[in-house]
């Protein structure tokens, strides 16, 4: 995977961009608030995933203009594609001159890795994050996962109606028979999915951590049920979930929101036995976060066939030497966007292919 050419046109505060990258590692610096990482985040739009920034699409419009638009060369599957994506309340895109349905189609045509200082949130913030981490990984490997949580999505918020209806009309009650069978049929689709990937993510991220924590640590990854019974395998999820919404059916009604689910499940990331949240360093956090993002490189790699691309966006600074040297050594092989206010501050990356720019250069 490598991107060959890349335009922004109010983009967020990039006016106009024509970048040409090279195919190894490409540090990209400038001063803070020059848009380095507008840039990084206009790469991560084309994998189909919305921004790691912004919830609203329209937030990546310049201020005062209709529409942005990001062109992208690339290269995948041995052959050169193009893309288009256009934002203006929402996203649209094109791939090889043709309309897609949404933004989302793309997903599958372009796999990259982004690790930011808001990654951090994987093990530092609540459980929303870490379902999050597995989605992102799990939408660019499998397209159709994402299908299947949005559909999740949609029957969870008609449950929920359904729920708020029925403390005030329990002639609704009996329509949530039918919300929870579909709950469980696609909340088992998407628990199943989950602990397949971790469970292929965990040989990757504890070799890594390990290796950035000079086996100082050990780094533990464990799938949390929630209110149900623990299962394995899809249809004894389904049946774990079906039994735990009928039971928690009087509180869910009272509450009015639904306490079983996909929506509450995720993994716990652990050192040496302790939650790394609540007792890891702000090294031991960092050290975990990036371990997870490798972990995801190749994850996809191994799936794909090919190493998908690397966005590293002020993420060094945070990194003392030895952790930017273990980067550095992953980095073979592989094309990698690294920004920073100053490569100086970098390790040295001796046998890499780098390429380094300013942004104001880049700029039309």
């Amino acid at each position: 995977m490598k991107v060959l050419n890349l335009k922004a046109y109010d983009y967020r505060n990039l006016a106009r961009l024509d970048y040409t990258p090279g195919e190894g590692v490409n540090i990209i610096c400038g001063e803070n608030g020059l848009g380095k990482t507008n840039l990084i985040e206009s790469i991560w739009l084309f994998t189909g995933c919305r921004s790691f920034r912004s919830v609203r699409d329209k937030d990546v419009v310049m201020f005062s203009q209709p529409q942005a638009r990001l062109e992208m060369e690339f290269h995948s599957g041995n052959r050169t594609k193009n893309a288009v994506i256009t934002v203006d309340e929402k996203r649209h895109a094109e791939l090889n001159g043709i309309s897609l349905a949404s933004g989302r189609k793309m997903m599958g045509e372009f796999t990259c890795v982004a690790f930011t200082p808001l990654h951090l949130s994987i093990v530092k913030d609540g459980p929303e994050e870490r379902r999050k981490f597995l989605d992102i990984a799990l939408s660019q490997l499998k397209p159709k996962y994402a299908k299947s949580l949005l559909e999740y999505n949609k029957i969870l918020a008609q449950r929920n109606a359904t729920l708020r209806a029925a403390r005030d009309n329990p002639s609704f009650l009996a329509m949530l028979d039918i919300w929870d069978e579909e709950l469980a049929q696609k909340g088992a689709v998407i628990i199943d999915s989950r602990m397949r990937c971790l469970e292929s993510l965990k040989e990757y991220a504890c070799s890594a951590y390990d290796e950035i924590s000079s086996g100082k640590e050990t780094l533990t990854l464990r799938y949390k049920e929630y209110a149900r019974e623990k299962a394995q395998g899809r249809q004894e999820i389904y049946e774990s979930l079906i039994a735990a919404l009928r039971e928690k059916r009087d509180g869910d009604v009272d509450r009015c929101i639904t306490s079983v689910g996909a929506h509450r499940e995720e993994f716990s990331i652990e050192l040496s036995g302790k939650s790394a949240r609540n007792f890891g360093s702000q090294g031991q956090q960092r050290s975990a976060a990036l371990s997870l993002k490798l972990a995801e490189a190749d994850l996809i790699a191994k799936a794909t066939g090919e190493e998908p691309v690397i966005l590293l966006d002020d993420v060094f600074s945070e990194l003392d030497p030895q952790r930017q040297k273990y980067v550095v050594s992953r980095l073979q092989n592989r094309q990698v966007f690294i920004t920073c206010c100053d490569e100086e501050n970098l390790v040295h990356m001796e046998g890499l292919n780098v390429k380094v720019e300013r942004l104001e250069q880049l700029e039309k």
